[in-house]
């Protein structure tokens, strides 16, 4: 009997041993699983922290190319390592999140390509940092080339009435600009060009050596390089691309468009978002009303009606295109490109355009008593019009890559 009390009293402590064995077990398999399950749990947040910074500083990148603008692009100096020559826009929410946010900066390595950079975070309610990334992309400026070789480039000859209009090709500064604003002109005449270039015959008569001016020659009839394909196709865009870029100011046909002029925000900035705001080609003195803010403003407008008009008063810069007829009756100032897809019409009196003009047909009528018409070729004006459309394209090849 006592042998096997013995007995029974040592399977008693293995039994306990046992179950201690079998609780240690479960415990480490229950912190285990824990222990995985917060591992998980974290995992899943870091990569959806991760994944929300990739896509703010992806967003950062978009919209910095979409909000391009080329009068700031083309002021930022050339990078050379200091903060001062780099544009900086800002801590921007994503999405209106203010958890979830993108920073960018443009670096500006020569005169036509740019570094852009934006850097996401995904904030906590505390502001710090739970996750970051930074992507950059190289781009290029690309603007439109148009081939000016004329102050106005016509198919079909031109109609001209009465004495008091001017056609000059020879190279000139829009009204009170500063010269430090455009190249030197060429004393030499270098950059002059023939008043009027045809397609056809230009409709200049013997009478005319008034009105006309140019080099070589006051004009240049049958020139057989201007085709429908002269008002349509520019190096890297076309009538449409350049109709359909963003920013465009599109303007319906019929009645006289009025109002428009250079328009400031309440913050005295160029309110760019006006309708009818085509920038400011005034220079003081002496128009004391010049709106300084918008001097550097150069949209492309674009006509879309079978006839555009304008009421007196009306002054802009950049390009013009005119999918119809233009009719200017008087008070109309511009300064830089104008492509017309049908005829211009011109009369009244106070019509001056500085830059040049490209139309399929025109009439300049000043038989009127008092009408006058001055349309004059400026090297200048061009370029700066042109740089008004200037866009920006990712490199070819390897544009995109991401910093860390």
């Amino acid at each position: 009997m006592s042998a096997g009390r013995s007995v029974l009293s040592s399977e008693r402590g293995v039994a306990m041993v046992l179950a201690l064995f079998a609780l240690i077990t479960l415990g480490a398999l229950v912190s285990a699983a824990v222990l995985v399950t917060r591992l998980d749990r974290t995992t899943a947040h870091n990569t959806v922290y991760a994944a929300e910074a990739q896509s703010a500083a992806e967003a950062g990148l978009t919209s910095l190319a979409a909000a391009w603008t080329p009068s700031l692009a083309m002021t930022i100096p050339i990078w050379d390592g200091t903060p001062y020559t780099e544009w900086g826009g800002g801590t921007q929410a994503l999405g209106g999140n203010p958890l979830i946010v993108h920073v960018d900066s443009v670096r500006r390595l020569n005169r036509q390509l740019f570094l852009i950079r934006s850097i996401g975070r995904r904030l906590d309610a505390g502001g710090g940092v739970l996750a970051e990334l930074e992507v950059g992309q190289l781009v290029r400026t690309v603007q439109p080339t148009v081939g000016v070789n004329a102050a106005l480039t016509v198919i079909d000859p031109l109609s001209l009435s009465g004495d008091a209009f001017l056609v000059s090709g020879i190279n000139s500064l829009p009204p009170f600009w500063s010269p430090a604003e455009c190249d030197p002109i060429d004393p030499g005449g270098v950059d002059d060009l023939v008043g009027i270039r045809s397609a056809n015959a230009t409709g200049v008569q013997p009478g005319d050596v008034d009105n006309v001016f140019g080099f070589p020659s006051r004009d240049a009839a049958f020139d057989p390089s201007i085709t429908s394909a002269t008002f349509t196709n520019f190096l890297d865009f076309t009538y449409l691309s350049l109709a359909a870029q963003p920013g465009v100011k599109a303007l319906a046909g019929g009645a006289p468009i009025a109002g428009v002029g250079p328009v400031v925000d309440a913050l005295g900035h160029c309110d760019q978002t006006a309708a009818l705001n085509f920038g400011e080609p005034w220079r003081n003195p002496p128009a004391g009303a010049t709106v300084l803010a918008c001097v550097d403003y150069r949209p492309v407008v674009h006509g879309i009606g079978l006839t555009t008009q304008f009421a007196p008063g009306t002054r802009g810069q950049g390009i013009l295109l005119v999918d119809g007829n233009l009719d200017l009756t008087g008070g109309f100032e511009w300064v830089g490109l104008v492509i017309v897809r049908g005829r211009i019409r011109v009369s009244g009196t106070g019509n001056s355009i500085y830059g040049a003009v490209l139309a399929g047909g025109g009439n300049l009528t000043t038989a009127a008593a008092g009408a006058d018409v001055d349309l004059r070729y400026s090297a200048c004006a061009v370029e700066r019009a042109l740089g008004g459309a200037t866009q920006v394209r990712p490199l070819g090849q390897r544009s995109w890559f991401q910093i860390y």
